[in-house]
């Protein structure tokens, strides 16, 4: 999906993908998430376009390949590049929503503009110390790092019980002004797809988020993890807030960012209290984390 436009639910859908929406969620997240899409089957391809060596060319938030991201030119695969080798797979995922009108009245919150100038000042340094001009790159905004990061807490938490492997499950990021959401899924080359549980995920979608949200608030590595600071240049991790391997780090195969743009400060609350989340301290009722 090149496109940041969010997937739609229609009556009638080719064979590759078919989508079904559930009922609205438990009532603690009801002013959250705008609805949750069950993708019983969709199709991916993945192509390779070239290749560059030492560091990888990513996506920027629109999906497209950003080469200037790197400083690095990419490789074309022949001289007059015909045809490009490709795969096909099958599988199955769940599409979350979230209320536009929620995300931005977040985002005009002091404290979220403060953590937005601190993680923007940690992106600056990242660019100063790639060599790339700062005119030649734009920051994502916390809005995109907020759902990157939910988006890393969910893969870990719903790898526990979907009988897929953290390492198997994928992620697609919507951040625009289409709307907002996150797509995580699976896939297999085998002509039969995928078995359905990321599917069951989304009908237990809430107990599914209250796990995510639990494991966001407290980090191994706190309270180091909590108070690292973006631009800080001994640690040289200036493309993350609070996120280390304890917490938000999960397989390069899985992110579309490279573990990068993460910070679960701007998820929930932690150590630190930057009161800077998206999601309040009293939205962990004992019945949204227990099954």
């Amino acid at each position: 999906m090149s496109n940041n436009r969010l997937p739609k639910t229609k009556d009638s859908l080719p064979l590759n993908f078919i989508l079904a929406a559930i009922p609205h969620p438990v009532s603690g997240l009801l002013p959250y998430i705008d609805r949750v899409v069950l993708v019983h089957r969709l199709r991916e391809v993945i192509a390779l376009t070239g290749f560059t060596r030492f560091e990888a060319a990513m996506p920027n938030i629109e999906g497209e390949i950003d080469e200037l991201a790197i400083n690095v030119r990419r490789a074309a695969l022949d001289f007059e590049t015909k045809w490009i080798p490709a795969i096909e797979n099958k599988g199955e995922g769940v599409f979350i929503s979230f209320h536009k009108q929620v995300m931005d009245q977040w985002f005009k919150r002091d404290t979220v503009k403060k953590r937005a100038e601190d993680l923007n000042r940690g992106f600056l340094k990242w660019l100063d110390s790639k060599g790339i001009p700062r005119d030649k790159a734009a920051f994502p905004g916390v809005k995109y790092i907020m759902l990157h990061s939910l988006s890393h807490l969910l893969i870990t938490a719903v790898s526990l019980e979907c009988g897929y492997a953290a390492s198997a499950i994928r992620e697609r990021i919507y951040a625009s002004d289409y709307g907002y959401g996150i797509l995580l899924y699976t896939g297999s080359s085998g002509s039969e797809g995928t078995l359905g549980g990321l599917v069951e995920v989304g009908r237990h979608i809430d107990y599914h988020l209250g796990k995510a949200l639990a494991l966001g608030r407290l980090c191994s590595n706190d309270p180091v993890c909590a108070q690292h600071e973006p631009d800080n240049p001994r640690e040289e991790r200036f493309l993350h807030g609070s996120a280390c391997h304890g917490c938000l780090l999960i397989a390069e195969t899985s992110c579309e960012r490279r573990n990068q743009f993460l910070d679960r400060a701007l998820v929930v609350d932690t150590v630190e209290e930057l009161d800077a989340a998206f999601f309040p301290d009293d939205i962990f009722p004992d019945d949204l984390v227990t099954s």
